[in-house]
Protein backbone atom coordinates (compact mmCIF):
# COMPACT_ATOMS: atom_id res chain seq x y z
CA UNK A 1 0.00 0.00 0.00
CA UNK A 2 1.20 3.38 -0.51
CA UNK A 3 2.60 4.75 2.16
CA UNK A 4 0.53 8.48 1.76
CA UNK A 5 -2.66 6.28 1.47
CA UNK A 6 -1.54 3.98 4.90
CA UNK A 7 -1.24 7.40 6.32
CA UNK A 8 -4.59 9.17 5.21
CA UNK A 9 -6.26 5.84 6.52
CA UNK A 10 -4.86 5.78 10.03
CA UNK A 11 -5.79 9.49 10.49
CA UNK A 12 -9.46 8.56 9.12
CA UNK A 13 -9.98 5.51 11.51
CA UNK A 14 -8.64 7.63 14.65
CA UNK A 15 -10.63 10.96 13.56
CA UNK A 16 -13.91 8.53 13.30
CA UNK A 17 -12.97 7.34 16.67
CA UNK A 18 -12.36 11.08 17.88
CA UNK A 19 -15.71 12.19 16.64
CA UNK A 20 -17.52 8.79 17.97
CA UNK A 21 -16.08 9.82 21.32
CA UNK A 22 -17.14 13.55 21.40
CA UNK A 23 -20.46 12.45 19.50
CA UNK A 24 -21.26 10.40 22.89
CA UNK A 25 -21.09 13.68 24.90
CA UNK A 26 -21.95 16.47 22.55
CA UNK A 27 -26.24 16.09 22.66
CA UNK A 28 -26.29 15.75 26.32
CA UNK A 29 -23.61 17.98 27.85
CA UNK A 30 -26.12 21.03 27.97
CA UNK A 31 -29.08 19.68 29.81
CA UNK A 32 -26.42 17.67 32.13
CA UNK A 33 -24.75 20.13 33.12
CA UNK A 34 -28.31 21.80 33.53
CA UNK A 35 -29.67 18.94 35.42
CA UNK A 36 -26.68 17.50 37.25
CA UNK A 37 -25.00 20.55 38.87
CA UNK A 38 -28.31 22.40 39.09
CA UNK A 39 -26.28 25.39 36.79
CA UNK A 40 -28.44 28.63 35.34
CA UNK A 41 -28.51 29.09 31.98
CA UNK A 42 -25.30 31.16 31.74
CA UNK A 43 -23.35 28.80 33.40
CA UNK A 44 -24.08 25.93 31.04
CA UNK A 45 -23.10 28.82 28.31
CA UNK A 46 -19.48 28.77 30.04
CA UNK A 47 -19.37 25.00 30.79
CA UNK A 48 -19.78 24.63 27.11
CA UNK A 49 -17.53 27.31 26.06
CA UNK A 50 -15.00 25.52 28.46
CA UNK A 51 -14.23 23.03 25.79
CA UNK A 52 -12.78 26.12 23.35
CA UNK A 53 -11.14 28.01 26.03
CA UNK A 54 -7.32 27.57 25.58
CA UNK A 55 -8.37 25.68 22.44
CA UNK A 56 -8.41 28.94 20.42
CA UNK A 57 -4.73 29.94 21.81
CA UNK A 58 -3.59 26.44 20.69
CA UNK A 59 -4.55 26.08 17.10
CA UNK A 60 -2.03 28.95 15.84
CA UNK A 61 1.34 27.35 17.47
CA UNK A 62 0.44 23.72 16.69
CA UNK A 63 -0.21 24.88 13.34
CA UNK A 64 3.02 26.23 12.87
CA UNK A 65 4.73 23.40 14.67
CA UNK A 66 3.21 20.94 11.94
CA UNK A 67 5.39 22.38 9.56
CA UNK A 68 8.61 22.20 11.49
CA UNK A 69 8.17 18.61 12.82
CA UNK A 70 6.63 15.44 12.44
CA UNK A 71 2.56 15.09 13.41
CA UNK A 72 3.41 12.07 15.44
CA UNK A 73 4.24 13.06 18.93
CA UNK A 74 1.27 16.23 19.12
CA UNK A 75 -1.40 13.51 17.70
CA UNK A 76 -0.68 11.64 20.52
CA UNK A 77 -0.19 14.12 22.95
CA UNK A 78 -3.59 15.44 21.76
CA UNK A 79 -5.19 11.57 22.52
CA UNK A 80 -3.50 11.38 26.08
CA UNK A 81 -5.32 15.10 27.23
CA UNK A 82 -8.62 14.12 25.83
CA UNK A 83 -8.23 10.94 27.56
CA UNK A 84 -7.60 12.99 30.66
CA UNK A 85 -10.22 15.28 30.27
CA UNK A 86 -12.86 12.48 29.87
CA UNK A 87 -11.97 10.66 33.03
CA UNK A 88 -12.18 14.06 34.63
CA UNK A 89 -15.43 14.72 33.56
CA UNK A 90 -16.83 11.29 34.57
CA UNK A 91 -15.25 11.68 37.99
CA UNK A 92 -15.70 15.17 39.23
CA UNK A 93 -18.93 16.51 41.39
CA UNK A 94 -17.77 19.53 40.77
CA UNK A 95 -18.99 22.52 38.12
CA UNK A 96 -15.46 24.24 37.78
CA UNK A 97 -13.50 20.94 37.91
CA UNK A 98 -15.93 19.81 34.69
CA UNK A 99 -15.12 23.27 33.08
CA UNK A 100 -11.14 22.58 33.69
CA UNK A 101 -11.68 18.82 32.08
CA UNK A 102 -13.34 20.30 29.48
CA UNK A 103 -10.57 23.09 28.74
CA UNK A 104 -7.82 20.45 28.50
CA UNK A 105 -9.90 17.72 26.84
CA UNK A 106 -10.61 20.89 23.99
CA UNK A 107 -6.84 21.19 23.65
CA UNK A 108 -5.92 17.73 23.35
CA UNK A 109 -8.51 18.00 20.35
CA UNK A 110 -7.40 20.83 18.73
CA UNK A 111 -3.93 19.18 18.47
CA UNK A 112 -5.45 15.75 16.66
CA UNK A 113 -7.97 18.35 14.48
CA UNK A 114 -5.44 20.83 13.18
CA UNK A 115 -2.57 18.72 12.51
CA UNK A 116 -4.94 15.81 10.93
CA UNK A 117 -6.47 18.56 8.73
CA UNK A 118 -3.17 20.08 7.56
CA UNK A 119 -1.44 16.74 6.76
CA UNK A 120 -3.97 15.47 4.87
CA UNK A 121 -4.33 18.34 2.67
CA UNK A 122 -0.72 17.77 2.11
CA UNK A 123 -1.25 13.99 1.06
CA UNK A 124 -3.02 14.67 -2.24
CA UNK A 125 -2.76 16.60 -5.30
CA UNK A 126 -4.83 20.00 -5.27
CA UNK A 127 -6.67 17.71 -8.09
CA UNK A 128 -7.78 15.28 -5.34
CA UNK A 129 -7.74 17.43 -2.04
CA UNK A 130 -11.96 18.49 -2.10
CA UNK A 131 -12.51 14.68 -2.75
CA UNK A 132 -9.86 13.68 0.15
CA UNK A 133 -10.81 16.23 2.52
CA UNK A 134 -14.66 16.00 2.30
CA UNK A 135 -14.37 12.18 2.19
CA UNK A 136 -11.79 12.63 5.88
CA UNK A 137 -13.80 14.67 7.00
CA UNK A 138 -17.52 12.78 6.31
CA UNK A 139 -15.97 9.60 7.91
CA UNK A 140 -15.72 11.24 10.67
CA UNK A 141 -19.11 12.58 10.91
CA UNK A 142 -20.22 8.89 10.64
CA UNK A 143 -18.83 8.10 14.10
CA UNK A 144 -20.17 11.14 15.46
CA UNK A 145 -23.59 10.21 14.27
CA UNK A 146 -23.24 6.67 15.59
CA UNK A 147 -22.15 8.37 18.85
CA UNK A 148 -24.72 11.09 18.54
CA UNK A 149 -27.44 8.44 17.91
CA UNK A 150 -26.32 6.57 20.70
CA UNK A 151 -25.90 9.09 23.22
CA UNK A 152 -29.58 9.91 24.61
CA UNK A 153 -29.96 6.12 24.66
CA UNK A 154 -26.96 5.68 26.80
CA UNK A 155 -27.54 8.57 29.17
CA UNK A 156 -31.61 7.43 29.78
CA UNK A 157 -30.25 4.13 30.73
CA UNK A 158 -27.55 4.26 32.29
CA UNK A 159 -27.52 7.75 33.44
CA UNK A 160 -25.63 10.64 31.71
CA UNK A 161 -22.16 10.48 33.66
CA UNK A 162 -21.27 6.98 31.72
CA UNK A 163 -21.57 8.22 28.95
CA UNK A 164 -17.73 10.08 29.71
CA UNK A 165 -16.47 6.97 30.48
CA UNK A 166 -17.92 5.10 27.41
CA UNK A 167 -15.76 8.36 25.71
CA UNK A 168 -12.96 7.77 27.87
CA UNK A 169 -12.71 3.96 26.40
CA UNK A 170 -13.25 4.97 23.10
CA UNK A 171 -10.07 8.07 23.10
CA UNK A 172 -7.79 5.48 24.26
CA UNK A 173 -8.50 3.33 20.91
CA UNK A 174 -8.30 6.08 18.90
CA UNK A 175 -4.72 6.74 20.72
CA UNK A 176 -4.00 3.41 20.05
CA UNK A 177 -4.71 4.17 16.20
CA UNK A 178 -2.62 7.57 16.53
CA UNK A 179 0.15 5.89 17.41
CA UNK A 180 0.58 3.79 14.14
CA UNK A 181 1.40 6.79 12.36
CA UNK A 182 4.45 7.47 10.35
CA UNK A 183 4.06 11.47 10.90
CA UNK A 184 6.18 12.97 8.88
CA UNK A 185 6.10 16.49 7.86
CA UNK A 186 4.30 16.50 4.55
CA UNK A 187 6.55 20.43 3.94
CA UNK A 188 9.08 20.74 6.83
CA UNK A 189 10.33 23.83 6.91
CA UNK A 190 14.13 25.50 7.88
CA UNK A 191 14.34 25.95 11.62
CA UNK A 192 12.74 25.56 14.54
CA UNK A 193 11.01 28.95 15.17
CA UNK A 194 7.53 28.66 16.85
CA UNK A 195 6.50 32.13 15.83
CA UNK A 196 6.40 32.46 12.05
CA UNK A 197 8.05 35.55 10.01
CA UNK A 198 6.36 38.22 8.82
CA UNK A 199 7.26 36.93 5.40
CA UNK A 200 5.51 33.77 6.02
CA UNK A 201 2.58 35.22 7.35
CA UNK A 202 2.16 37.71 4.37
CA UNK A 203 2.13 34.46 2.43
CA UNK A 204 -0.19 32.87 4.84
CA UNK A 205 -3.27 35.33 5.56
CA UNK A 206 -3.95 36.08 2.18
CA UNK A 207 -8.10 37.48 1.21
CA UNK A 208 -8.97 33.79 1.08
CA UNK A 209 -8.08 32.78 5.05
CA UNK A 210 -8.78 35.83 6.19
CA UNK A 211 -12.48 35.80 4.61
CA UNK A 212 -12.80 32.03 5.26
CA UNK A 213 -11.85 32.66 9.12
CA UNK A 214 -14.62 34.97 9.13
CA UNK A 215 -17.25 32.53 8.16
CA UNK A 216 -15.66 29.71 10.55
CA UNK A 217 -15.90 32.32 13.21
CA UNK A 218 -19.72 33.03 12.69
CA UNK A 219 -20.72 29.69 11.68
CA UNK A 220 -18.86 28.31 14.92
CA UNK A 221 -20.77 30.82 16.95
CA UNK A 222 -23.82 29.76 15.52
CA UNK A 223 -23.18 26.06 15.59
CA UNK A 224 -21.91 26.14 19.55
CA UNK A 225 -23.93 28.58 20.72
CA UNK A 226 -27.07 28.11 19.12
CA UNK A 227 -26.98 24.50 18.28
CA UNK A 228 -24.88 23.33 20.84
CA UNK A 229 -26.48 25.34 23.93
CA UNK A 230 -29.49 27.03 22.94
CA UNK A 231 -31.37 24.28 20.59
CA UNK A 232 -31.13 21.16 23.18
CA UNK A 233 -32.74 23.44 26.34
CA UNK A 234 -35.52 24.98 23.83
CA UNK A 235 -36.36 21.48 22.46
CA UNK A 236 -36.73 19.59 25.89
CA UNK A 237 -37.86 22.34 27.86
CA UNK A 238 -40.05 24.64 25.58
CA UNK A 239 -41.05 22.25 23.02
CA UNK A 240 -41.33 18.94 25.38
CA UNK A 241 -38.84 16.74 23.16
CA UNK A 242 -37.06 14.17 25.36
CA UNK A 243 -33.41 13.58 25.20
CA UNK A 244 -33.62 10.46 22.88
CA UNK A 245 -35.42 12.47 20.65
CA UNK A 246 -32.87 15.03 20.82
CA UNK A 247 -30.49 13.17 20.14
CA UNK A 248 -31.63 11.85 16.84
CA UNK A 249 -32.25 15.70 15.96
CA UNK A 250 -28.59 16.02 16.47
CA UNK A 251 -28.23 12.49 14.65
CA UNK A 252 -29.94 13.76 11.79
CA UNK A 253 -27.78 17.17 11.84
CA UNK A 254 -25.10 14.76 11.46
CA UNK A 255 -26.41 12.91 8.47
CA UNK A 256 -26.84 16.13 6.91
CA UNK A 257 -23.08 17.04 7.36
CA UNK A 258 -21.88 13.71 6.33
CA UNK A 259 -23.59 14.46 2.92
CA UNK A 260 -22.66 18.21 3.03
CA UNK A 261 -18.71 16.77 3.30
CA UNK A 262 -19.29 14.36 0.59
CA UNK A 263 -20.73 16.48 -2.08
CA UNK A 264 -19.48 19.64 -1.08
CA UNK A 265 -15.90 17.78 -1.26
CA UNK A 266 -16.66 16.42 -5.29
CA UNK A 267 -18.65 19.31 -5.88
CA UNK A 268 -15.97 22.06 -5.23
CA UNK A 269 -13.19 19.93 -7.15
CA UNK A 270 -15.43 20.04 -10.47
CA UNK A 271 -16.70 23.53 -10.14
CA UNK A 272 -15.76 26.17 -7.64
CA UNK A 273 -15.52 25.75 -3.86
CA UNK A 274 -16.76 29.47 -3.43
CA UNK A 275 -19.91 28.58 -5.45
CA UNK A 276 -20.31 25.78 -3.31
CA UNK A 277 -19.79 28.01 0.22
CA UNK A 278 -22.15 30.36 -0.83
CA UNK A 279 -25.00 27.09 -1.81
CA UNK A 280 -24.20 26.51 1.89
CA UNK A 281 -24.42 29.20 3.31
CA UNK A 282 -27.80 30.15 1.82
CA UNK A 283 -28.93 26.55 3.11
CA UNK A 284 -28.07 27.51 6.61
CA UNK A 285 -30.06 30.67 6.55
CA UNK A 286 -32.96 28.75 5.69
CA UNK A 287 -32.68 25.69 7.53
CA UNK A 288 -31.68 28.01 11.21
CA UNK A 289 -34.53 30.44 10.51
CA UNK A 290 -37.11 27.23 9.32
CA UNK A 291 -36.26 25.94 13.26
CA UNK A 292 -38.86 28.83 14.50
CA UNK A 293 -41.58 27.54 12.62
CA UNK A 294 -42.12 23.86 13.58
CA UNK A 295 -42.61 21.84 16.85
CA UNK A 296 -43.38 18.22 15.47
CA UNK A 297 -40.39 15.82 15.64
CA UNK A 298 -40.77 14.96 12.16
CA UNK A 299 -39.71 18.34 10.17
CA UNK A 300 -37.62 19.22 12.84
CA UNK A 301 -35.50 16.15 11.89
CA UNK A 302 -35.70 17.64 7.94
CA UNK A 303 -34.65 21.14 8.93
CA UNK A 304 -31.81 19.78 11.11
CA UNK A 305 -30.61 17.34 8.35
CA UNK A 306 -30.36 20.55 6.08
CA UNK A 307 -28.04 22.58 8.54
CA UNK A 308 -25.72 19.45 8.94
CA UNK A 309 -25.78 20.12 5.19
CA UNK A 310 -24.67 23.73 5.48
CA UNK A 311 -22.13 22.78 7.88
CA UNK A 312 -20.59 19.76 6.85
CA UNK A 313 -19.88 22.07 3.49
CA UNK A 314 -18.19 24.22 5.20
CA UNK A 315 -16.18 22.39 7.31
CA UNK A 316 -15.14 20.22 4.51
CA UNK A 317 -14.46 22.76 1.57
CA UNK A 318 -13.21 26.18 3.76
CA UNK A 319 -9.68 23.90 4.65
CA UNK A 320 -9.15 22.77 1.05
CA UNK A 321 -10.00 26.32 -0.70
CA UNK A 322 -7.28 27.51 2.58
CA UNK A 323 -5.09 24.31 1.42
CA UNK A 324 -5.02 25.89 -2.28
CA UNK A 325 -4.40 29.64 -1.88
CA UNK A 326 -1.47 29.37 0.26
CA UNK A 327 1.93 27.73 -0.60
CA UNK A 328 2.59 24.34 1.20
CA UNK A 329 5.26 25.50 3.47
CA UNK A 330 2.98 27.78 5.16
CA UNK A 331 -0.12 25.45 4.45
CA UNK A 332 0.02 24.73 8.79
CA UNK A 333 -0.05 28.44 9.50
CA UNK A 334 -2.99 29.13 7.38
CA UNK A 335 -4.94 26.03 8.90
CA UNK A 336 -3.97 27.20 11.82
CA UNK A 337 -5.36 30.93 12.00
CA UNK A 338 -8.40 29.15 10.05
CA UNK A 339 -8.93 27.27 13.40
CA UNK A 340 -8.26 29.43 15.80
CA UNK A 341 -11.28 31.71 14.31
CA UNK A 342 -13.69 28.36 14.93
CA UNK A 343 -12.43 27.69 18.37
CA UNK A 344 -13.14 31.64 18.83
CA UNK A 345 -16.31 31.02 17.15
CA UNK A 346 -16.91 28.01 19.58
CA UNK A 347 -15.87 30.07 22.99
CA UNK A 348 -18.26 32.87 22.78
CA UNK A 349 -21.11 31.70 20.95
CA UNK A 350 -22.64 29.88 24.22
CA UNK A 351 -21.68 32.80 26.14
CA UNK A 352 -23.41 35.32 23.50
CA UNK A 353 -26.54 33.16 22.39
CA UNK A 354 -26.86 32.16 26.42
CA UNK A 355 -26.93 35.98 27.21
CA UNK A 356 -29.27 37.04 24.50
CA UNK A 357 -31.33 34.41 25.53
CA UNK A 358 -31.83 35.78 29.16
CA UNK A 359 -31.30 38.91 28.13
CA UNK A 360 -34.84 38.96 26.03
CA UNK A 361 -36.34 36.32 28.47
CA UNK A 362 -38.93 33.80 27.91
CA UNK A 363 -39.76 32.12 24.47
CA UNK A 364 -39.22 35.44 22.71
CA UNK A 365 -35.64 34.78 23.56
CA UNK A 366 -35.33 31.70 22.02
CA UNK A 367 -36.60 32.68 19.01
CA UNK A 368 -34.27 35.59 18.90
CA UNK A 369 -31.14 33.69 19.14
CA UNK A 370 -32.16 32.05 16.03
CA UNK A 371 -33.28 35.38 13.88
CA UNK A 372 -29.52 36.53 15.19
CA UNK A 373 -28.10 33.27 13.16
CA UNK A 374 -29.58 33.65 10.58
CA UNK A 375 -29.04 37.28 10.15
CA UNK A 376 -25.26 36.78 10.68
CA UNK A 377 -25.26 34.41 7.78
CA UNK A 378 -27.17 36.94 5.86
CA UNK A 379 -23.76 38.90 6.62
CA UNK A 380 -21.26 35.81 5.51
CA UNK A 381 -22.79 35.41 2.17
CA UNK A 382 -22.30 39.10 1.33
CA UNK A 383 -18.85 38.63 2.35
CA UNK A 384 -17.48 35.73 -0.08
CA UNK A 385 -18.15 38.29 -3.25
CA UNK A 386 -14.71 38.95 -1.92
CA UNK A 387 -13.46 35.81 -2.58
CA UNK A 388 -11.58 34.76 -5.86
CA UNK A 389 -11.54 31.26 -7.70
CA UNK A 390 -9.59 28.76 -6.44
CA UNK A 391 -5.52 29.59 -5.26
CA UNK A 392 -6.23 33.46 -5.66
CA UNK A 393 -5.56 35.32 -2.44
Amino acid sequence: MDANVREYYLLVLSGTLTMLAGGLVWPVFAPYVRSEFTAPLQLVGYAVSGYFLLRMFTEFPIGVLSGRMGVKAPLVGGRLLALLGAIACYKTNNIWVLILARVIWGIGDASFFCIGMTYVSGLFSAERRGRAMGFFQAVEMIGSLIGQTAAGVVASRMGPRFNFLATASITLLALVTVSLTRGASAHPQIGGRLIPTWGELAMALNRVVLVACLINLFCMMINNGLLGTILPIYATELLGLSLSQYGLLVSASTVGSVAGNLAGGYLSDRISRRKVLQGALLIGMASIYSLTLFQAFLPLAATMFFKGVFWGSIYGVAPAYIADSVPPQVRGIGIGVFRTFMDMGGLVGPVVMSTLVESVGGSKGYIYSFYLSSALLVGLLASTLALGEEGQG
